[in-house]
C-alpha cells in the first residue's frame, strides 16, 4: 500500500508483511492470509467494526476485526486479531482509514447496552448463584472494574 497515491475503488488494496497479507479485493472480499498457517476470507460488509488497539507491554499493537454473520440458520461472530509491530503501525492506520472511508466500517459498533454502562447485580437478585461473594471475588471484581474504568479503547 502506497500512502502517497490514492487507490481507485475498483483496485484491490493489499498489505504485504512478512508472513502475513491482508487484501481487500474489488469484489468486496477481505482476505487475511498467514502464509504458513491459513487464510480467512469474508465479505467486507460483514465487518461490523475494526479497531487498532494501542501498543501493549510487548511493543505490539492489536488490529481487531469483528466479522458478524447475523442471518441464516447459524449466526455467528468471528474476531480476527492481527499483531502489528511498531514499524508497521502507520500502514495499519492508513489501511484502517481506507476501509472506514470506502466501506463505512465504524471503529465501534453502536451498542445500547454498552452506552448504558455496566453495573453490579444486587446481591439479593435471583441472578446471583452464591451470595455474599468471597473476599477474593470482591478483590477480583474491584480489579476488573478499575481496568474497565481505565480502558480508553
Amino acid at each position: 500500500m502506497k500512502p502517497d497515491r490514492p487507490v481507485p475503488p475498483d483496485q484491490p488494496v493489499t498489505l504485504d508483511w512478512p508472513e502475513f497479507r491482508l487484501a481487500c479485493h474489488s469484489d468486496g472480499y477481505l482476505t487475511f492470509d498467514w502464509h504458513r498457517y491459513g487464510s480467512i476470507k469474508s465479505n467486507v460488509r460483514r465487518c461490523s467494526h475494526v479497531r487498532l488497539l494501542p501498543q501493549g507491554p510487548d511493543g505490539l499493537s492489536q488490529w481487531v476485526f469483528h466479522l458478524r454473520f447475523p442471518e441464516g440458520p447459524t449466526p455467528g461472530l468471528l474476531v480476527v486479531r492481527v499483531d502489528v509491530a511498531a514499524d508497521r503501525l502507520e500502514e495499519a492506520e492508513q489501511y484502517t482509514d481506507l476501509l472506514r472511508r470506502r466501506f463505512g466500517i465504524p471503529e465501534q459498533p453502536p451498542d445500547a447496552a454498552e452506552e448504558a454502562g455496566w453495573q453490579r447485580v444486587p446481591v439479593d437478585s435471583p441472578e446471583w448463584i452464591a451470595a455474599p461473594a468471597a473476599a477474593a471475588s470482591e478483590e477480583l471484581f474491584a480489579a476488573v472494574s478499575a481496568r474497565i474504568d481505565a480502558d480508553t479503547g
